[in-house]
């Protein structure tokens, strides 16, 4: 088996290195020239060598609360403080695991490659952050941000991983439920708070909840999404949309329409001349009377049938017409959710 020499190294000095330097200089990295083929021996790699893992630790930020070894770690002004599923701004700019118990104002050691020191951990398994500075194995339901997968009882490979799309996506689902991350759209009043993210992009465009600590989510429940328009013209009745919730109206993304059917008019043919009728013209008068010229002002004439508009038949070609209290195309109820 060939194995690369000193020569084939162009940085770090051309120096060889061990597992062990790799663990500590993983930011260096390795360029063998090309100058031959070479068999790469990894005999050496072990369940416990764990090469290519940094071990970096950065210590140069103050601890904003009293932290605990262990404990999953986010910045904020600067200072230090407990990651925290709970609300959004617990899990802005996490950057690692806290590496020693440290009071609140002392320095921190933070590990941000991997973590050896946790216990009772399941290999394989992910691990989201949870509450106060913990981790979990659960996938929690409003913020489900991934820290990496447990390599043993003890050590976990950090890699903080969280759904990527902007805060506001709409999703359709066929679960029954939001799923973790989510919530439905059903026009609910929601904490400000716990939802701050969200709050910071929608505000109170839907509604302005109890006007101080919730906000209300789109309701979408029961309705199809339209494109806005956006002055393209393909809505023709965008300007008498009506309000999404904020008092806007019009040509707006959340604005609402009621179904409608596009305006027309009806032709009828009739052979029995004593067939009343009324009909509007485009000028806008009503004319009513009978088809053998007599108008209204008297009695209709006693051997008139009654011929009445019914319920639409089959023409013989499509089927029998399905009528119903709304004019719709077909469809699958989903359920439709927004990303927190």
């Amino acid at each position: 088996m060939a194995v690369p020499s000193a020569s084939d190294f162009n940085k770090w000095s051309g120096t060889k290195f061990s597992n062990t330097d790799w663990d500590q200089n993983v930011d260096k990295t390795v360029e063998i020239l090309a100058n031959g083929n070479y068999d790469l021996n990894v005999a050496q790699v072990t369940a416990t060598s764990y090469v290519g893992i940094p071990s970096d630790q950065f210590s140069t930020i103050t601890a904003g609360e009293n932290l605990t070894a262990g404990d999953i770690v986010r910045i904020s002004g600067g200072q230090a403080y407990k990651a925290d599923n709970s609300t959004s701004g617990g899990i802005t700019a996490v950057v690692g695991v806290c590496n020693t118990t440290v009071s609140s104002g002392g320095t921190v050691k933070i590990d941000y490659g991997f973590y050896n020191s946790f216990s009772s951990l399941t290999a394989g398994t992910p691990y989201y952050i949870g509450t106060s500075g913990a981790i979990t194995s659960t996938k929690p339901s409003l913020y489900p941000i991934e820290i990496g997968r447990a390599v043993s009882a003890t050590r976990i490979n950090l890699n903080f991983r969280e759904d990527d799309k902007p805060t506001g996506t709409i999703i359709s689902t066929a679960l029954t439920s939001s799923p973790k991350g989510y919530l439905e759209c059903d026009g609910s009043a929601v904490s400000r708070t716990t939802h701050a993210r969200l709050f910071g992009e929608l505000g109170v465009i839907y509604g302005n909840g109890d006007g101080s600590t919730t906000f209300n989510l789109p309701d979408y429940r029961g309705r199809f999404l339209r494109g806005f328009d956006n002055t393209a013209g393909t809505d023709p009745d965008a300007a008498s949309r009506t309000d999404r919730g904020d008092g806007t109206t019009g040509d707006s993304v959340g604005t609402k329409q009621l179904d409608a059917m596009q305006g027309h008019h009806h032709t009828q043919v009739h052979t029995n001349a004593n067939f009343q009728f009324t009909n509007t013209p485009d000028a806008g008068a009503v004319n009513t009377g009978f088809l053998d010229g007599s108008n209204t002002a008297g009695s209709r004439p006693s051997s008139s049938p009654h011929h009445l508009a019914t319920d639409p038949y089959t023409d013989g070609s499509n089927g029998t017409p399905r009528t119903s209290s709304e004019t719709r195309p077909t469809n699958i109820n989903v359920m439709y959710c927004i990303k927190l």
